[in-house]
């Protein structure tokens, strides 16, 4: 499944091709949010031969001695937002994928080593990795075992999600499917080499921004240094929180209300919220 062929370095040769590397990585602003968490814009006119707006959220694992929490209602849906301030979080994305109409999971998600949920959703290219946090508290993003997802004593956390891009240090070979050719809002988690933990957020479906299909954001991750890198539910659900930053918390930009605002957050099941 792990490919680095021709083939692909030739796509995201491609792919890099309609923007610089300084139009494709430049910061808009790059602000500190804590001793060791950063916040950071990065706007453009012209990425990947359109407009765009992401926020990366940048925590140093080496120092970090907050918590990284799993957020998660099993049937009720709750603003991005809501999940942050209910924890006192100084950041927070949207998580996985789940039932917009109920709520809960659709995808296997474990805490504090019990299962909360398991897989009812079998499309295999969004059950391929998961965010974890082992029982020595290290954070990791892993790939789906051989046997599928199971309560594994090894992890505290575990929450499904996919497509898995990078894995080992190597790109992984996307899925011709129509989830990820389109460009759409996209919400992604990172490792880099440097050990950085990386909440990702692109807003899309405006004007302003257009969104990335699955390629362009693997390569967005692949240039932030990502050795490990994974897709969580993106569209409408697309929604980043850093606390006090706007009236809402919400920087960026979501598409719910068809307006490019903070105001149209979509109501989600999950979430990752960061504490001190």
């Amino acid at each position: 499944m792990k490919i680095r062929n021709t083939l692909i370095a030739l796509s995201i040769i491609l792919i890099l091709s309609s923007c610089t590397p300084r139009e494709f990585i430049k910061m808009t602003l790059s602000e500190k949010i804590d001793e060791h968490i950063i916040w950071k814009v990065i706007r453009s006119d012209d990425m990947n031969g359109s407009p765009a707006s992401i926020n990366i959220v940048d925590i140093n694992m080496n120092k970090f001695e907050g918590r990284i929490w799993l957020a998660w209602y099993m049937n009720e849906l709750v603003p991005t937002s809501m999940m942050a301030e209910q924890r006192d979080g100084l950041a927070a994305i949207n998580g996985s994928f789940f039932d917009m109409k109920v709520g809960g999971s659709v995808l296997f998600l474990q805490e504090h080593g019990a299962i909360i949920f398991e897989t009812h959703d079998r499309i295999e290219f969004i059950n391929e990795g998961a965010y974890a946090r082992d029982t020595n508290g290290v954070v990791m993003i892993i790939e789906r075992p051989e046997e599928d997802w199971a309560l594994s004593p090894a992890y505290a956390d575990i929450m499904v999600s996919g497509p898995l891009m990078i894995f080992d240090d190597e790109l992984v070979e996307l899925d011709s499917v129509r989830f990820n050719i389109n460009r759409h809002p996209r919400t992604a988690i990172g490792m880099t080499k440097n050990n950085h933990f990386l909440l990702v957020t692109v807003d899309g479906r405006h004007a302003e921004a257009a969104g990335m299909n699955m390629w362009e954001l693997q390569a967005f991750m692949d240039k932030l240094d990502c050795t490990e890198a994974l897709n969580f539910d993106g569209g409408g659900s697309t929604t980043m929180y850093i606390k006090a930053k706007t009236p809402n918390g919400v920087v960026n930009y979501p598409s719910d209300n068809k307006k490019y605002d903070h105001d149209g957050e979509r109501k989600v099941a999950n979430g990752l919220v960061v504490t001190p």
